[in-house]
């Protein structure tokens, strides 16, 4: 076993300047306040042992996640810790350490062995796990008591617990031979490659299946079409495409596309790219095969033609419309020179009028006038006397208002009326005169349109169209031409076609015959699978992973019972420790005594346990959290004990053991660390002066004592040392 005689901090967590620590006593005390560096001290002895190990959410420890290892104010040098064991073969000396500004948690490690040689990196790592052959987890069980991880042995999920107190009885490496061979999942990779190969298995059979159903459809569709049972063969095959490449070749020529090299398949696998061949270039021949342009054309003008002969016929019609439309209106109201004739006469008369109208409107202004003047004026104004002419009139004033209502107002209301007329009818002139314009223009524009219409067909008869010429019978005689050309075209087009469907129609039987010979073909490569040296290659691998399995199987069956069965030994000698550990420091007066059971997890096939009162009761209901703590503290000291010899250190670390503990508790748990501390050093952190003082008063073993008096930016812990 390995016991801790030094350490040496740089740098690393709560530490700043290096300092150095004899742990050189059976007893080691780190006493002080929270925050002064005592749980620096001991994690730096787990840090130079297992690095990053012990760092981050895998460690099952809250407050290590996003741990830092360098301290915040330490000089700009490399992290160190260097603790010393004594060992069977001597002093061992281990250092790790971490640059300030890398990014390897881990840092470099170095191990001085007794024969004073020296091992860096991968070495020191691998010679650290020969001599200690434990892993964090196990160092975190069997020999630091964290108070995080001690109490998961009781207040975690019981797969957790059963972890745990698996590495306090030393049997880590049963359950991590175990979870390894769960965790490659033998079986069912197994299962799964079984589930592929009968997959496969199963493929090759539907695609044998399915290539003679395909088999079978296509000659029973080659038979329906005239194609006789012994043409599904390669060798005709192949005569029936030289025949089809002489009918493509014959096709060629009657289109006008002469020596045509055509590639005549010499094997049946350049059947295939022959058909595409046939199909691309009879396609091709018969989209620049003449007839077909010129029928086109045909097609074309026949159609442009016929468009032409409606317009026209149209343009032609408007035109007779138009005239006859004009005419009608020139016989019924004139034409432009006599209904300006009279529009001049109208006019003439309306001047008239209005001359006579001014006039008469220039003596009624003269009355209008005098009468209101008499109207308006004085009474010494003598109204029987002419205002103008002083005439004597007698009554003046009622013969001017006679003379205006009779005479003059009703000789200007005729003059009005007579004029309105005359207006009226100037307007109707202008009217007819405008209507007259109109129709004038739309015979222009037909007669335009009809004269576009017979240039158009003299350019598309391509002849000279006379005045005495019908050109709608020109195009007529035209259409009728180019009818027949195209009735002789359609003949011609047709006949080719019936050539080209032929081809088509055996290229159809060629594709049939290639389809079910290339079926046959890929039926014997399947079924030439089964017979193939990799196939029964991968049926005995197949055999002998399944017969591996059921070795693996054993074997895990043959290690959880080892496991169950050496578990069951040290817990029947760890039990009356616990059980006394328990009793001694609780004095719980509900619980007489507790035992430690182990079964297999009927699932797992793991190593589970569970805790019973000696009345077969669960007694954790009723414990309350500083039980709970002391039970936890009585499983870790009792299996640290009873698996002693099986631990490859010869000391505990203890870090703030007594929370949650009061006075009576205290002092009896002192006393069973006295019992502990006669087979293993104890190094042990609190800021608990009570517990302090009944350690140093009641423990007989020899002590140091390490007062961590304060914390400061510069030089990290102040620490004082007392014998």
């Amino acid at each position: 076993m390995f016991s801790l005689t030094q350490i040496k901090v740089r740098g690393f967590r709560g530490f700043v300047q290096e300092q150095e620590f004899a742990f050189d006593q059976p007893v080691v005390l780190l006493f002080g306040e929270n925050h002064r560096g005592k749980s620096s001290t001991l994690n730096a002895v787990e840090w130079c042992l297992f690095g990053n190990e012990c760092i981050g959410t895998k460690t099952g420890i809250r407050e290590r996640v996003a741990w830092e290892i360098p301290n915040r104010y330490a000089p700009e040098v490399n992290v160190a810790v260097t603790v010393v064991f004594d060992g069977p073969q001597g002093s061992y000396t281990i250092t790790r350490e971490h640059p300030r500004r890398g990014s390897r948690a881990s840092g470099t490690v170095t191990v001085l062995p007794p024969d004073g040689t020296k091992l860096l990196g991968k070495d020191a790592e691998m010679e650290l796990h020969r001599l200690f052959r434990s892993s964090f987890q196990d160092f975190m069980t069997t020999v630091y008591q964290h108070q995080e991880a001690i109490r998961a042995i009781v207040t975690e999920e019981p797969r957790q617990r059963n972890e745990a107190i698996d590495r306090l009885l030393g049997l880590s490496q049963h359950r991590e031979l175990l979870a390894g061979i769960d965790k490659a999942r033998l079986e069912k990779t197994q299962k799964a490659m079984e589930g592929k190969f009968q997959g496969f298995r199963g493929r090759a059979e539907q695609s044998i299946r399915t290539l003679d159903s395909l088999i079978e459809e296509e000659k029973a569709k080659a038979l329906d079409d005239g194609l006789p049972q012994e043409d599904i063969a390669e060798g005709k095959a192949l005569r029936r495409a030289k025949e089809i490449g002489q009918a493509v070749a014959s096709l060629a020529h009657e289109l006008d596309t002469p020596g045509l090299s055509v590639p005549e398949p010499e094997r049946f696998e350049q059947i295939m790219g022959f058909r595409e061949w046939v199909k691309s270039q009879t396609d091709d021949l018969w989209a620049h095969a003449p007839d077909l342009a010129k029928q086109e054309e045909l097609a074309r003008k026949q159609q442009d033609l016929t468009n032409l002969s409606g317009r026209y016929k149209a343009a032609r019609d408007r035109e007779v419309e138009a005239t006859q439309e004009k005419d009608a209106f020139v016989q019924q109201h004139g034409d432009e020179t006599s209904l300006e004739r009279h529009r001049e006469g109208e006019q003439a008369q309306i001047s008239q009028l209005d001359e006579q109208i001014r006039k008469t409107n220039e003596r009624a202004s003269l009355v209008h006038e005098a009468i209101q003047y008499l109207r308006g004026a004085s009474p010494e104004v003598d109204k029987g006397k002419c205002p103008l002419c002083a005439t004597e009139v007698p009554d003046l004033l009622a013969h001017l208002e006679s003379e205006w209502e009779d005479r003059i107002r009703k000789q200007i209301e005729k003059l009005q009326d007579e004029r309105d007329t005359h207006a009226t009818r100037m307007e109707e002139l202008e009217a007819l005169r405008e209507r007259l314009a109109v129709l004038q223009r739309d015979l222009e524009t037909a007669r335009t349109n009809l004269e576009a219409c017979i240039k158009e067909a003299a350019a598309a008869l391509e002849r000279e169209i006379a005045t005495a010429d019908d050109p709608g019978s020109l195009i007529n005689i035209k259409l009728q031409e180019i009818a027949s050309d195209l009735e002789s075209a359609n003949r011609a087009i047709a006949q080719k076609r019936e050539k080209i469907s032929g081809i088509y129609s055996d290229l159809a039987k060629l594709r049939t015959i290639d389809e079910i010979i290339n079926h046959e073909r890929k039926k014997e490569t399947v079924e030439h699978i089964f017979e193939s040296e990799e196939f029964a290659t991968v049926n005995e691998l197949r055999n002998q992973a399944s017969r591996f399995v059921e070795d693996t199987k054993a074997i895990r069956a043959s290690i959880a019972a080892a496991s169950q069965e050496e578990a069951a030994a040290k817990v029947a000698v760890a039990g009356a420790a616990l059980s006394e550990y328990f009793r001694r420091i609780t004095n719980q007066p509900a619980i007489s005594g507790l035992t430690l059971e182990v079964a297999q997890d009927t699932r797992t096939g793991l190593n589970s346990y569970t805790f019973r009162s000696t009345d077969g009761s669960d007694p954790t209901p009723i414990l309350s959290q500083g039980d709970l703590n002391c039970l936890a503290l009585s499983l870790f000291l009792g299996l640290a004990q009873a698996t002693g010899a099986t631990q490859p250190f010869a000391f505990l670390m203890l870090d703030d053991p007594t929370q949650s503990l009061g006075s009576e508790m205290k002092q009896q748990f002192v006393r069973v660390l006295e019992d502990v501390a006669n087979s293993r050093q104890l190094i042990i952190a609190t800021l608990d002066p009570e517990f302090k003082e009944l350690l140093i008063n009641n423990v007989t073993k020899s002590k140091v004592v390490y007062n961590f008096l304060d914390w400061t930016k510069e030089g990290g812990p102040v620490v004082s040392k007392t014998a």
